[in-house]
């Protein structure tokens, strides 16, 4: 092999360092040894009881108006979400033979544009998070305390997320080879052929390409079955969490507006949170619905390999393929409950303004009956 080019150092040593992030924060088990799992275990759960405990402490001693509830909200969504990530890694660090999709699964460590996707998505994160800590002592103590608590479970998710990105974009690029592959057996069995191509013996040597094809399309199969595995609990409640912060955040960013003078500050930090938001569900589901998309094609070409002059066996081996690629989709899903898909993109976007509309009603109401009591 030629030794790797400084693109590619470079490109290794960033991904490698995200590996070792997804450690920290207990999202892979990396074959660790059971007391190293045990005490990473302990000390989530240990911080997490101290979050919760104090939370319920501080709901019932002090008077909660909307914008401290929905704190407490996303503070319980997040934390908790954290926590079943956290106790499914620790469950899988037990099992004998792990499904390890926390080794890269297609490429090896040094692929450019896998690491350019997580520098593009981790800059925004730790910027927001350096307006967090540089504006701290602007902040009231209620919301001083919620960034404080949430953080490391709020960049856990983050973190989670852009490690599912990056497996789909490794399986789409196999899945682009294949569809080469396909596109080039389609043009060498194209309409115009010569005498020595209407040949049994030539029908012979496309079959067993087919055969390599098909095998390959099954496997590319197995590999979203294992996305969907790893990752469809956990991206279940990533988009439940994300929905809750972009509701909550486009809703302290109207009340941030409407304040006079207007606080700049904090207006950057919930447009932050909203773009770090839109931007990873954003790119989940569009290389989400890539997969599908390159799927479809590979069934769309099948159709061009059948042949009449060929043998019935060649014959009936494309059309076995064609029906391996309608029940086979390559379609990723959270446990089942939806498809990651532009679709549920809108569907996302379209239900945040509905509910962003009742909590501004509710705001509303809240002030009016402060001031009727005043």
């Amino acid at each position: 092999m030629f030794p790797p080019t400084r693109v590619q150092a470079i490109s290794r040593v960033v991904l490698k360092v995200f590996h070792l992030i997804l450690v920290a924060f207990s999202l892979r088990s990396n074959r660790q040894s059971r007391l190293t799992l045990w005490l990473r275990f302990l000390i989530w759960l240990t911080w997490y009881c101290i979050i919760w405990t104090q939370s319920v402490i501080f709901a019932q001693a002090l008077d909660c108006p909307l914008d401290c509830t929905l704190r407490h909200v996303l503070t319980f969504f997040q934390t908790v979400s954290h926590a079943f990530i956290v106790a499914a890694t620790f469950l899988n660090g037990f099992r004998v033979q792990q499904d390890q999709l926390d080794e890269v699964i297609v490429l090896e460590d040094s692929d450019p544009c896998v690491a350019f996707t997580v520098l593009a998505m981790l800059v925004p994160i730790l910027s927001v998070e350096y307006l967090v800590c540089s504006n701290a002592p602007e902040y009231p103590f209620r919301t001083w305390m919620y960034h404080l608590k949430t953080l490391p479970s709020f960049l856990a998710l983050q973190v989670q997320i852009i490690s599912f990105i990056l497996e789909v974009m490794k399986v789409n690029i196999r899945v682009r080879q294949t569809k080469l592959q396909l596109q080039i057996l389609a043009r060498e069995l194209s309409s115009r052929w010569p005498q020595r191509k209407q040949q049994p013996q030539f029908f012979d040597q496309q079959t067993q390409r087919v055969k390599d094809l098909k095998r390959r399309y099954n496997d590319l199969h197995h590999l979203f079955v294992r996305i969907n595995g790893s990752f469809g609990g956990s991206l279940l409640t990533i988009i439940i969490v994300y929905f809750a912060l972009f509701v909550s955040n486009s809703y302290w960013l109207f009340v941030d507006i409407r304040t006079r003078p207007p606080r700049i500050f904090a207006v950057l930090l919930n447009l932050g949170f909203i773009f770090n938001v839109a931007l990873q569900m954003a790119a989940a589901c569009w290389h989400c619905q890539q997969s599908y998309n390159l799927g479809r094609q590979i069934g769309c070409l099948i159709s061009k390999l059948v042949k009449p002059q060929g043998s019935k066996r060649y014959n009936d081996l494309v059309s076995e393929f064609s029906l391996q690629t309608l029940h086979q989709r390559f379609v990723v899903t959270a446990k089942d409950f939806f498809s990651l898909n532009l679709h549920l993109l809108s569907s996302m976007f379209a239900a945040v303004v509905t509910y962003l509309v009742i909590l501004i009603q509710f705001m509303f109401a809240e002030r009016s009956s402060k001031r009727t009591s005043g």
